[in-house]
């Protein structure tokens, strides 16, 4: 999931402000175990892409240092990371987007809060992230969609307001199908990879369980139930 920093290649002799004049260019807010992986490889069929992703939480703040210089962005590329901690979030790493006459437009695709967590789950045990088990490692964590955007109660609806897109990862081709017809590209395949293999534990998601979580983590379901209201209009 982490890939180096790239240049983008070139691909016109137009410049980035005649470019951003008539056309956007975008930035993929790129939420872990949300289908991710798998758009940002089709994205390339649209785009160049810039991958902005830190390799290693130990040298995070090297990575904060080395933020990629916004003024490269074309309306042919397309700037991918995950943004999703303090000091790297998508609003304090690129301030920028939040001025809409750079025409610099986010975009991010938010899956089932409980199938988030099981997924993150098995994709951090599989890189020996956690040793808990299933259960333990969801009820240790709570509200992960709010943390990683970040936002509250009082502001989820302005911070999400902000993605001029919100893709639906159990609706992806859907999801690929309706961003392709809004900034008219053709449309493409989304082939899923990068998926997380589970096992038995999985068992213990019971309708009661499912309600329990649902209670536990109502804020993400305000973030997910008003992304799918949001997607069901665009």
């Amino acid at each position: 999931m982490k890939k180096k920093l790239i240049q983008i290649p070139g691909k016109t002799k137009t410049s980035t402000k005649d470019y951003l004049n008539k056309r956007s260019a975008y930035i993929f807010h790129h939420f872990m175990k949300c289908g991710g992986t798998s758009l940002t490889k089709s994205l390339g069929n649209w785009f160049s892409m810039v991958y902005d992703h830190y390799r290693d939480l130990n040298k995070i703040n090297q990575y904060k240092k080395n933020r990629y210089d916004i003024n490269k962005l074309n309306s042919e590329t397309c700037l991918v990371g995950h943004f999703n901690y303090e000091g790297i979030y998508l609003f304090q790493r690129y301030p920028e987007i939040l001025d809409d006459s750079n025409n610099i437009k986010a975009f991010t695709f938010i899956r089932n809060p409980l199938s988030f967590y099981v997924s993150l789950y098995y994709y951090s045990r599989h890189f020996g992230r956690t040793d808990n088990t299933l259960e333990e490692y969801i009820d240790s964590n709570q509200n992960l969609l709010a943390y990683y955007l970040p936002c509250d109660e009082d502001n989820y609806r302005e911070v999400l307001d902000k993605y001029f897109f919100i893709g639906i990862t159990e609706k992806m081709q859907e999801s690929v199908d309706k961003l392709a017809k809004i900034i008219k590209k053709r449309k493409i395949s989304v082939s899923s990879v990068n998926k997380s293999k589970k096992d038995s534990q999985i068992s213990i998601i019971t309708d009661d369980f499912i309600e329990k979580f649902k209670e536990k983590n109502e804020l993400d379901y305000l973030i997910y139930d008003y992304c799918l209201d949001k997607f069901r209009h665009s």
